[in-house]
């Protein structure tokens, strides 16, 4: 079974007896290279009734954006996210990317419903526990963590999809091959490789690593999924003031004031099963 269609199982799972809350509003950006931080534009968000909000990828292809740009996105409102999550298994891209941005935002809520209780102090990098004697690889380039590499010493494999990124230095080599991944004990992957279904065969090729972290700002989802496949940590980006949030990503401005951090471990997670039991009780 796809990834995709077991996080389609798992909204599944969620009984009628808990009132998701509708669609308020779906955001995407413009593309405006005079705003203060380009970069941030590569997001949009949906946000709930109740103020819950998901942040949403739209940069994993050039017409998403485009399409986002002259789709009436209040023809959501009022929508309920269940309906929209199932588009996440569509072979329409901007379908697909709006689907895993429900996704985002219906685990959310349940973590908030369910009390789960959100690691906020530990550093999903730190998790990795690097030292002097490991072979790190990393799946999207996470400047931190380069920097991090570079200070300790040790050689960096870094997997990419585009070649024109292909480059080797003293300390860390991108490349195009996954299969350099097998010689790692310990990976970085960025959460955008669920959205473009490369998770599996990068997966495939870390069955010798001892630790593998998912994390990025669209890593907001039940992990379930995730660590049934031997992943050990999921970071994601948690929205604590959600009027603020949408209108700092409006202005494409950074979201820090608005947003935490947070880590979920295997070891530490009670699964799905568990925190919609909380909620029914």
């Amino acid at each position: 079974m796809t990834l995709a269609n077991e996080f389609i199982e798992v909204i599944h799972q969620i009984p009628d007896t808990i009132d998701i809350p509708l669609i308020q509003e779906i955001y995407i950006p413009c593309q405006d290279k005079k705003k203060r931080d380009p970069q941030k534009s590569n997001f949009g968000a949906i946000k709930l009734e109740d103020g819950t909000v998901g942040v949403v990828y739209i940069s994993l292809s050039p017409n998403i954006k485009e399409i986002g740009e002259n789709t009436d996105l209040t023809k959501f409102k009022g929508m309920s996210p269940l309906d929209l999550a199932k588009e996440f298994t569509s072979s329409e891209s901007f379908q697909k990317t709006l689907g895993f941005g429900a996704i985002n935002t219906i685990s959310q809520y349940i973590f908030q419903k369910s009390n789960f209780s959100l690691d906020f102090t530990t550093d999903s990098l730190g998790l990795l526990q690097l030292n002097h004697t490991d072979n790190p690889g990393m799946v999207g380039f996470f400047p931190p963590l380069v920097a991090q590499i570079k200070k300790m010493g040790l050689k960096l494999t870094v997997i990419e999809k585009k070649a024109k990124l292909v480059q080797k230095t003293n300390n860390w080599e991108v490349t195009l091959d996954p299969a350099r991944l097998e010689t790692c004990n310990k990976v970085l992957i960025t959460s955008t490789t669920i959205l473009n279904e490369s998770i599996d065969e990068i997966l495939r090729f870390c069955s010798n690593a001892e630790k593998i972290s998912i994390i990025g700002p669209t890593g907001g989802f039940f992990p379930d999924p995730l660590f049934s496949r031997g992943v050990n940590i999921v970071g994601g980006t948690y929205i604590h003031n959600s009027n603020l949030f949408m209108e700092l990503i409006s202005k494409n401005e950074r979201w820090g004031p608005s947003t935490r951090k947070y880590c979920i471990q295997k070891s530490n997670y009670p699964g799905i099963t568990t925190l919609l039991n909380r909620i029914k009780k």
